[in-house]
């Protein structure tokens, strides 16, 4: 597993918000891991310090709208992988999307490495303004990277990656910074609308 650095900038604000949010209930440090019927499973990682909460409100939107949801801090990447790789070999799981903010972000991408090991196909995967760049490997099938230049890293491809590779500058959007990005209704509704293009159909009136 590859651990990565993180920029000087994104560490100054995440050790800031350590202050905040030090006494935070030790559980919600843990994975959340909520199975619903269908064949994508979402899997969320969080940033340092388990600040990203944007993402436990985004597990609770996928799994109003029948999406199975997991959340993990971005030390249990070996669980998230471990998990993803069981849930794809029972069945459980026949659509793999994967979902990381700041370290999270890294953590996604070493994720994908062992699904990649283990012969297990990504996707869809997302890094909201990450700290590492990658690589990107061969098993993903679609790549977004939503980050703000000068915080977070642009993803490269690995050797043999023939998926579709984005990296999109969100900094231009009011409001937006290294938290607002995991958080924002705005980008929370991107993320669904690629969720629901990775699983080939979409989210009907009712359900939204």
């Amino acid at each position: 597993m590859t651990f990565h650095r993180l920029r000087p900038s994104g560490l100054a604000l995440l050790l800031a918000l350590s202050v905040l949010f030090a006494q935070r209930p030790a559980a919600a440090a843990g994975a959340t891991h909520v199975s619903l019927a269908g064949a994508t499973h979402v899997y969320l990682v969080r940033g340092i310090f388990d600040v990203s909460v944007g993402l436990d409100a985004l597990a609770v939107e996928l799994r109003r709208l029948g999406v199975a949801s997991s959340v993990y801090s971005h030390t249990q990447s070996g669980a998230v992988a471990a998990d993803a790789i069981s849930d794809y070999r029972s069945g459980r799981a026949r659509r793999i999307v994967l979902i990381g903010h700041s370290m999270g972000g890294g953590a996604v991408l070493s994720v994908a490495d062992e699904l990649n090991d283990a012969g297990v196909p990504v996707s869809l995967l997302i890094a909201l303004d990450p700290t590492a760049p990658g690589p990107v490997t061969a098993n993903v099938r679609r790549a977004v990277d939503f980050y703000i230049a000068g915080s977070g890293a642009m993803l490269a491809a690995a050797p043999g990656f023939h998926g579709r590779l984005e990296n999109i500058d969100v900094g231009g959007i009011p409001g937006m910074d290294h938290m607002a990005v995991q958080s924002m209704p705005v980008m929370h509704g991107r993320m669904i609308g690629l969720v629901e293009s990775a699983r080939g159909g979409f989210f009907t009136a009712a359900q939204r």
